[in-house]
């Protein structure tokens, strides 16, 4: 679903979450923070999202972006990648345009990954950061614009 609109009331918003949760199968859990889970139990599979109340685009755009982590492509890469991936699947599926503020907010969540690996650059397996040139960055860069 394209992006139809700047602003769509945080009713409409959480109605998107639960339609795309409903879609899909996928629990939905409050929590004070976004994360994706994957549940199993006596061989029953179970994926759940556990988000804050969507109030905002930010918090609806951290759903969009558990929802991905479960569902989107590119989730078995590196965790920057899977990251990034989560992150356009949020945008392709969102049905507002995030604004500006918006946007710089998912920026210093992604920026944060980045600093997390650089952090551990010096240990015996680090993480691994994208190449230059990698579409990781250009991703960060329109967050971060």
């Amino acid at each position: 679903m394209a992006p139809v609109a700047r602003t769509v009331s945080p009713a409409a918003l959480d109605r998107h979450v639960d339609e795309l949760c409903g879609l899909h199968g996928i629990v939905r859990l409050n929590g004070s923070r976004g994360r994706a889970e994957v549940h199993r139990r006596n061989g029953k599979r179970t994926t759940a999202i556990r988000i804050p109340p969507v109030r905002g685009q930010v918090t609806y755009f951290v759903a969009l972006h558990e929802i991905g982590h479960l569902i989107g492509p590119g989730r078995s890469g590196t965790r920057l990648e899977k990251e990034a991936a989560a992150w356009r699947w949020a945008l392709h599926e969102s049905v507002v345009v995030p604004t500006d503020a918006c946007r710089r907010r998912i920026g210093r969540r992604l920026r944060s990954y980045v600093t997390w690996a650089e952090l551990r650059q010096y240990r015996r397996r680090p993480p691994v950061l994208p190449p230059p040139g990698s579409p990781f960055w250009s991703l960060l860069a329109y967050f971060e614009a």
